[in-house]
């Protein structure tokens, strides 16, 4: 059975009608899809599963993250980074700012020790991976992309999800 993990943006969740459509389009493809919601709560680095050796894993921006440090101990088919977040550019400071706007400060500081200790290096994956970007998004992530998808922000567009659909077999 081919199965394809979908793991949502910060602050995100597969019940999005934007993830709910790409689910549609993987299903139709024939593959079982296992939406993942991470507890936005919770260090990424505690959220870490095991996932099939013959699957594929999609993230999202800050989904991209964890995608990441999952591949990194759980090798699978392909990993499709999308708009991976460029947390080496986040400053811890503004971490924990950004954070204390949805929680305490004491859970922003812990999780912003949680990313500032993430150090991305898509080359220590053995995994087959593919990272895209929108192509009006920013600099640092246009300029980190293997592929750019048309007329597209940070968002899981439709074009986002034609992209996506074209890199699945």
């Amino acid at each position: 059975m081919k199965i394809i993990y979908i793991i949502p943006g910060l602050g995100e969740d597969c019940n999005l009608a934007r993830y709910k459509k790409l689910t549609e389009v993987m299903q139709t493809k024939g593959y079982s899809v296992k939406s993942i919601n991470p507890d936005w709560y919770k260090p990424l680095s505690e959220q870490v599963f095991p996932i099939e050796k013959e699957s594929i894993i999609f993230g999202f921006s800050f989904g991209a993250i964890l995608a990441y440090l999952i591949v990194r101990k759980y090798p699978c088919k392909k990993v499709i980074f999308g708009s991976i977040s460029p947390i080496h550019t986040f400053s811890f400071k503004s971490l924990v700012d950004d954070n204390t706007e949805h929680m305490d400060k004491d859970l922003a500081i812990e999780l912003a020790r949680d990313i500032k200790n993430i150090k991305i290096s898509l080359k220590d994956i053995n995994t087959p991976h593919i990272s895209l970007a929108g192509e009006l998004e920013i600099p640092v992530m246009i300029n980190n992309a293997d592929l750019l998808v048309p007329k597209t922000k940070h968002f899981l567009s439709k074009a986002y999800i034609e992209s996506i659909n074209k890199l699945v077999e």
